[in-house]
């Protein structure tokens, strides 16, 4: 099908309009480039195009934009062994000897049409010395000589290369290109395919058009004339959506029974683990992106059946759930290719997705916790249990299996309780310069929290300024006064770390005798420390009238009792 269906025109091209366009441009308007350089993913058109090209050039038809078909030039190129069209496949042609046949072939004029042309593909696999041999006859080319290369590397080819090219980007194609041009071809072949017997093909393609047609041509060599979706999953050994719906309720319902009868199934109809862990991959997209609406079902490329199928699926599982579940998903996937047995990696990874603990939102649970109110609700207090059941010490038989296929605990770090909350406020002002928000770090620089009843709800929380008198009109004090945006952005944060309401204030204070204390002791040396708290060292210097020369740090040392002497202090 490949061969047959190969494009003949540009206007034959499928998803490489912009490509056909900018060419019949330049036809039309005399402009041609001598030489140019496709590049692009496999199967998207590359050499199809320069072969297009060179008929269009070499046609003498009347128009210039379509090959006839019928002259003496499309008849040498349709006969296989054209006389003024070269191909070299660059991948067993390397060598800089390669090149100059070529080059030795260029100053012979065209014998039937207008260009003689050269496609060289697969160009980035030539040799150092046969990219130097070409850099000459690409600056100043004759004028009957057109150079089209082909490559799917274009970072391995030279710039002194590139620079002498005029260079086209062919695109993947998309799914609906892909199927829109295996429906013409099912048409012209009487060919009776189903709508979702040709997404298999065009999503299995990738992006290639000739590894559609591949596909295509081995399951119409199987079922004939009447292709369903079925038989194509069959002879392409791709799983049916129906075993992804059965793993996914296993993991639900935490049936571990369930989900190895569905690899042994799977197994069974001789699906290998690539294409199954590839497929339970898009289901999973294609669950998450049904759940919160982000695509159509024709976007999906499924039938609305099934997109309310999976609107209806596996409604224990959160989105974080599925998340989790599709991180795993690819971690075995990344691992798969190194086992020595993978269907049992491939068991117990579905094993452990069927174990894992539901998601619990823990700051809904502190909040509820936390705030009298809020324990008040039935649900919440619900949750605080599951949470309490989780986290017991002396896990029942059923967790204990959860343990062994590595299922733990999970906590949320970023949630406070109404105790915690103030002694935490430096690590959160840290995350804020973490997340490289300088300026409001800077205007929360040297505060405190300070909170009121720890039953009051909303929960009352003051930003205190302490400094060395009571009207504290420092810098960062001011910045926070002249930005409200400040204020009500750090109340968001604070009431999404406590998950309650609150009230937030800024205040000024002095620091108390003990915090003046500190605030000193900050400020002193390892010396001064030293003299405050050492009496003995106080009196030395006292005596001999010493001063500090210079402080070394000393290695601990164990004395030969036993006793640990520790000398890290500076002395």
């Amino acid at each position: 099908m490949a061969r047959k269906w190969r494009p003949k025109s540009f206007s034959d091209m499928v998803g490489q309009e912009h490509i056909a366009k900018t060419l019949q441009n330049a036809i039309e308007g005399d402009r041609l480039h001598r030489a140019f350089l496709f590049t692009g993913t496999r199967g998207v058109g590359k050499t199809t195009s320069a072969r297009i090209l060179a008929r269009t050039l070499n046609c003498k038809g009347g128009d210039p934009l379509h090959p006839c078909g019928e002259c003496d030039s499309c008849k040498d190129i349709d006969g296989g062994n054209p006389m003024d069209v070269l191909e070299i496949d660059a991948a067993s042609n390397t060598g800089v000897d390669n090149i100059r046949d070529v080059l030795e072939r260029v100053q012979y004029p065209p014998v039937i049409g207008k260009y003689k042309v050269f496609i060289i593909d697969e160009v980035h696999m030539l040799s150092t010395g046969a990219f130097n041999a070409l850099l000459k006859t690409l600056e100043e080319p004759p004028e009957h000589v057109i150079f089209i290369f082909a490559t799917t590397e274009v970072n391995k080819v030279p710039q002194t290369i590139l620079s002498r090219v005029q260079r086209f980007d062919f695109k993947r194609l998309t799914m609906a290109q892909i199927r829109g041009r295996l429906r013409f071809i099912c048409e012209q072949e009487g060919i009776n395919a189903t709508d979702e017997a040709l997404d298999i093909f065009a999503e299995k393609a990738d992006g290639s058009m000739r590894d559609g047609l591949t596909y295509f041509d081995q399951a119409y060599a199987f079922t004939g004339s009447e292709m369903t979706a079925d038989s194509v999953r069959s002879i392409l050994g791709i799983p049916p959506v129906e075993l992804f719906f059965s793993l996914i309720n296993a993991i639900e319902n935490h049936d571990l029974k369930g989900v190895f009868k569905m690899v042994d199934e799977a197994c069974s109809r001789g699906i290998e683990f690539t294409p199954l862990l590839d497929g339970f991959g898009k289901f999973l997209r294609n669950l998450l992106y049904t759940r919160i609406n982000a695509f159509s079902a024709d976007d999906l490329s499924i039938t609305e059946e099934l997109y309310s199928k999976f609107k209806s699926v596996a409604l224990g599982l959160s989105n974080g759930d599925l998340l989790r579940i599709s991180k795993m998903l690819i971690d075995l996937q990344a691992q798969l290719r190194y086992s020595t047995n993978p269907r049992l990696m491939v068991e117990t990874s579905f094993a452990r997705m069927a174990w894992l603990d539901r998601l619990v939102d823990l700051r809904k649970a502190l909040a509820a916790i936390n705030d009298p109110k809020s324990a008040a609700d039935e649900a919440l207090k619900k949750k605080v249990a599951e949470v309490a059941e989780a986290l017991t010490p002396e896990p029942t038989p059923e967790q204990d299996l959860s343990m062994a296929f590595g299922n733990y605990p999970e906590t949320n770090a970023g949630a406070y309780s109404r105790y915690e909350i103030a002694s935490a406020w430096p690590t959160i002002c840290a995350s804020f310069a973490d997340d490289g928000d300088l300026v409001f770090t800077a205007a929360l620089a040297g505060t405190r929290l300070e909170t009121g009843d720890i039953h009051e709800n909303p929960f009352p929380i003051a930003l205190t300024y302490v400094g060395e008198t009571e009207n504290n009109t420092s810098w960062n004090y001011q910045q926070l006064q002249e930005h409200p945006e400040y204020i009500a952005r750090l109340q968001t944060i604070l009431e999404d770390k406590l998950q309650t309401k609150i009230t937030l204030s800024i205040k000024t204070r002095a620091y108390t005798e003990a915090e003046r204390q500190i605030e000193a002791a900050k400020k002193m040396s390892p010396f001064e420390l030293d003299l405050q708290n050492e009496p003995g060292l106080a009196k030395l210097q006292e005596i001999f009238a010493a001063e500090l020369v210079y402080s070394t740090q000393m290695k601990k040392n164990v004395a030969p009792t036993g006793d640990f002497i520790d000398s890290n202090n500076d002395n």
